[in-house]
């Protein structure tokens, strides 16, 4: 039997807690059940429990989630990295920011000569990245938006592609991000593929050829930055 999390009423219930993640992030109910694969009235239902399966996927929505503050009220709101503790910053946090953008919309040129050496350098808020790049574009609204910094990691290509997910994609004609789906061939004449989706339905999926394909990029984290204007 799977182990579950207990809910209140109390104001200083989980519920209550993660209600106020949500309003600091500046993330809609709605945009929240959608990244978190619910019912958009989850929130306005829970009332006894939050399963095991649901605070996984809420650690990798939110990796600097302080798991104990929100289950038990204990600590501050978000975690600190290991290097923030430590006072200095490990290197496996410093990663290059592309000076190309990953289009939510069309692909996009670039040039296959960037030297990581002459990018600005950022610090990522997870381990493990290889870069960061922006998004440009509304075609992966409400989940990515315009001018968010993804850190991203290549898939190896003999690794299992986790499908249906979103990656960035680096193609011969751009560097796009999209929901990645395999394409079934229809005969041995026909060329290996995927398809690309978008999550703003307002955009129609692109159908991708394999051979035009340099490497698929997993997202680890993103970093959103709200205007106070």
């Amino acid at each position: 039997m799977s182990q579950s999390v207990h809910l209140n009423r109390e104001p200083n219930s989980v519920k209550a807690r993660l209600l106020q993640v949500l309003q600091d992030k500046k993330i809609s109910q709605t945009e929240f059940a959608k990244m978190l694969g619910v019912s958009p009235t989850y929130i306005g239902a829970m009332r006894k429990s939050l399963s095991n399966d649901r605070m996984k996927k809420l650690g990798e929505l939110f990796p600097d989630l302080n798991r104990d503050w929100l289950l038990y009220g204990e600590g501050e709101m978000y975690r600190k990295a290991e290097h923030e503790e430590a006072g200095e910053i490990s290197p496996e946090y410093i990663v290059p920011l592309l000076p190309v953008q990953a289009f939510a919309g069309n692909l996009q040129n670039w040039s296959e000569g960037v030297l990581m050496r002459d990018c600005e350098k950022i610090v990522s808020p997870v381990p493990g990245a290889d870069m960061a790049i922006r998004v440009s574009g509304d075609s992966m609204e409400p989940s990515f938006h315009n001018g968010d910094t993804l850190l991203i990691k290549r898939i190896n290509e003999k690794a299992f592609i986790p499908w249906g997910n979103a990656m960035v994609i680096d193609t011969e004609n751009g560097v796009l991000v999209k929901a990645v789906f395999p394409v079934e061939k229809k005969d041995d004449n026909d060329e290996d593929a995927i398809e690309a989706r978008s999550f703003n339905p307002a955009y129609p999926p692109i159908r991708i050829p394999t051979s035009c394909i340099f490497n698929i990029y997993k997202i680890l984290s993103q970093i959103t930055l709200y205007s106070t204007m």
